[in-house]
This record gives C-alpha cells, structure tokens and sequence, in this order.
C-alpha cells in the first residue's frame, strides 16, 4: 500500500513554540489516558481548535505526538520531560530529523531533501516555482497556489525566525536567496539515536556511509553534511564503543552495536550519562 502524504502540516499557522509546550504539558500530564480529544485539548489549554489542529499536525510531523490518539510518544514524553520548549540543540536536532526526515510530510521532505541538496540557491518565490512544477497534476489548484505557500513559508520561517534557527540549516543571502549549510556539530549522542533509528526503520543493523548522505531522509542529506564529515562523527561514536565502524579491506560501513535503541540514547542525552545497552 502507498504511504500516503501530508501536504499540509501547519494549516495556515507558524510554528509557535510556546504554545507547542503548552498542549505538550498537558498530554504528559495524562500519561495513562490512551486517546485525547481535540476538544478537550482546547478546553483546557485556551488554543482555539484551528490552533490545536496545527499544533498536533506538527507534534505529530516532529513524532512527539502518536498519530491518531493525541497522546504523547515515547520521544515526546522524555522531550516533555526536559525540554517542554524545545530549545535544547540536540532536541532541535532530533525534530528536525524526524520532520524532514519522514517521507510523508511531503513539503518539509522535499525541501530538505531534493529542493536543498540539488539546487543553487533561491528565493522563496523560487522555492514555490520549482514546488510548483515537481506537485503539477498531483493536487487540486487550490492546493498548489494557497496551501503551497503556506506551507513554504511555515518551514522557512521554522528555520529563521523560530527555534529552529539554533540549528543555522538554513540561511538567506542579502537579496533574499535561501541554501543551505553543511552541519557539523551534532551531538554525538543524539546523531547515534538517529542512526539507530534511521536503521530501525529499514530493519537492518548495517548501513554503508555513502548510503548515508546521498539517499533521501537519510540523516547525512537531511543535515548537508558530506561523507568525511559523517566518518569523522561516526569514528567518534566507534571509539565510544556505541557502533562499529569498519573502514578497512574496502569496506566503509557502520554495523549498529546488539542493545542499544534510539530511544536509550536520547535517554542518555538529556540524563548527560553514558547509554546502556538492554541486557
């Protein structure tokens, strides 16, 4: 069965960060409940529906909030926990690579992973363009004209002006041009929650470094980040003893340690402990 994508993500609205903690404040607040309604996330946080819709449209894109239920997940429940505002890098960091990083939050996908990777730098009129063409005869003219832009200048604004920004991902030339920038700085910890995530969801316990920055929703694509940059971070991770990197005898390939999950190093992040594998 196809997976079916989201175009819009933000119905309308930016990201507002203080109200996102708000509605996470009260789901952790209800950690045995296993479905919220919309109404009485309005009712008991002052956001209107339209507001509460966009917010779990976004909590659910960021995969802090479980789709279908209103509740928190597991990452949303340990970000509620530390960083309710989500202003920590390596919380921003995980955000970021789960939003863009999913292939069904079609727009926050495709700008970060085929927009930004291949072409020069533009403004935003020219992300609406090249949008414009890649979706033509996928959606309705309503679509592709207002929702399109909203959608663009949700994220844009996501990455300059909000939370985001600490990421500095994205940037913007004097005459109003956006690209990219090559990250190199993650934390060690959170990077190893995302490979081990990102290999989760492909079942497997070895991934090829080449494969990790030129395949799409891939963590070294999602972050521009080059193949010496990747080997760099992850011969750090290796001498942690968290994967193994094997780089001789022509292989150039990361096999994930038995034990370890995602989840335990983002633990172990925010805790500032060395993770544990499960016994």
């Amino acid at each position: 069965m196809q997976l079916k994508r989201k175009f819009q993500i933000s119905n309308g609205y930016l990201l507002e960060f203080d109200q996102l903690a708000r509605l996470l404040s009260f789901m952790s607040n209800k950690p045995s409940v296993k479905r919220i309604r919309r109404k009485e996330l309005a009712e008991n946080t002052g956001l209107s529906s339209r507001q509460i819709a966009s917010l779990v449209s976004v909590g659910r894109a960021i995969r802090l909030i479980q789709r279908g239920k209103q509740t928190l997940s597991p990452v949303g429940t340990l970000i509620a926990k530390y960083d309710i505002f989500i202003e920590a890098k390596g919380t921003l960091e995980w955000c970021h690579y789960s939003a863009a990083g999913s292939y069904r939050n079609l727009l926050w996908y495709e700008i970060f992973n085929s927009l930004l990777p291949n072409g020069q730098p533009m403004a935003q009129e020219g992300w609406m363009k090249y949008l414009r063409d890649a979706f033509a005869g996928q959606y309705t003219d309503r679509t592709i004209g207002k929702h399109l832009r909203e959608e663009v200048r949700f994220v844009v604004d996501a990455y300059l002006n909000r939370n985001f920004k600490k990421l500095e991902l994205l940037h913007q030339t004097s005459d109003g041009r956006l690209y990219a920038r090559r990250y190199i700085t993650i934390d060690p910890l959170v990077f190893s929650s995302i490979l081990y995530d990102y290999a989760d969801k492909r079942e497997t316990k070895l991934l090829q470094v080449m494969a990790l920055t030129d395949r799409p929703g891939s963590p070294g694509r999602l972050f521009a980040m080059d193949d010496p940059t990747i080997r760099k971070v992850v011969e750090q991770l290796h001498e942690k003893g968290w994967v193994r990197y094997e780089g001789t005898h022509n292989l150039d390939q990361i096999r994930l340690r038995e034990g370890f999950t995602a989840l335990e190093f983002l633990k172990a992040y925010y805790a500032d402990r060395e993770p544990c594998p499960e016994p």
